[in-house]
């Protein structure tokens, strides 16, 4: 016994245009992160993939007449966490991998929380080692190439294109 199945043009109209959103959605995906973020301390070696970045704007911690522009590199997606802080130090508790700050000093400031924040380390790098190729109130999308291991810091290699996931009013 044969079943043949008769779709009306309206139901295979409708499909294509289902099947076009979703390969679209899944093209142009906004919090985009890939590369590599290796840290190495004492005799631990911490090699992650970085699979998303995400792009928050808020108060400075120390000034808070100052706005920041901050991207957090992530092993997972935390859309849904970074939308439910009420301020901006709310995120810090969810990233397992680097957050940069781009506008709360003349360089880069930067902090690396590895295994459940139990391994932390902080720096700041030279402006020239992020390259933006598209620089909106709404939207970072670019590189991160930095190598601070001679001086026990994380080795980052990161292309990214993140939308403003959220603006802060509080930093804390």
């Amino acid at each position: 016994m044969k079943t043949h199945f008769r779709f009306r043009t309206a139901h295979l109209s409708l499909l294509l245009t289902v099947c076009t959103l979703l390969l679209l959605s899944l093209i142009t995906r906004s919090d985009v992160g890939k590369g590599k973020l290796v840290y190495k301390t004492g005799s631990k070696s911490f090699d992650m993939n970085i699979k998303s970045a995400y792009f928050i704007v808020g108060p400075d911690g120390f000034d808070s007449g100052k706005k920041i522009r901050r991207l957090i590199f992530t092993t997972k997606a935390l859309d849904d966490k970074i939308k439910s802080c009420g301020a901006m130090n709310c995120v810090d508790q969810y990233i397992e991998g680097m957050q940069v700050d781009l506008d709360a000093a003349p360089r880069l400031l930067y902090w690396v929380s590895l295994n459940n924040q139990l391994v932390q380390y902080s720096g700041t790098a030279q402006n020239e080692f992020l390259t933006l190729t598209t620089d909106t109130p709404d939207r970072l999308a670019g590189t991160l190439k930095l190598d601070q291991s001679a001086s026990g810091g994380p080795v980052v290699d990161v292309t990214f294109d993140a939308k403003l996931v959220k603006t802060f009013a509080k930093a804390r």
